[in-house]
């Protein structure tokens, strides 16, 4: 049961680092939370939860009427553009970090099964 989490922990982080969407973000990142709480991994559900936490506190902060986080529009204006890459290269580096802990993690398991 162990190696199926990891699996589709593995996939759904696979997935989180390319998408740019906050909904679908959102719903990806607590799917991995939600299958951590289940399987009782405590240290890898603690470590999920600011990444929920902010990304739905970014959903709650998108203006109505807006796609999305980003107002092509309004990021040269205002020169939001660095703050946003600092905001996605964060991101990145810590998807990247719980894909090798999952991967570290399946593979563990399936040693051990």
């Amino acid at each position: 049961m162990e190696a199926v989490v990891f699996i589709l922990s593995l996939v759904d982080c696979c997935a989180l680092i390319f998408l740019s969407w906050v909904i679908p973000e959102m719903v990806g990142q607590c799917l991995s939370m939600m299958l951590m709480l289940v399987s009782m991994h405590w240290f890898i559900f603690l470590l999920n939860m600011p990444v929920a936490a902010w990304n739905i506190y970014r959903y709650m902060r998108i203006p109505m009427g807006n796609m999305g986080v980003f107002d092509p529009t309004e990021i040269h204006n205002r020169g939001l553009l660095k703050s946003y890459m600092k905001e996605a290269m964060i991101k990145l580096g810590y998807h990247l970090l719980c894909f090798f802990i999952y991967l570290y993690s399946m593979i563990l398991a399936l040693i051990n099964e």
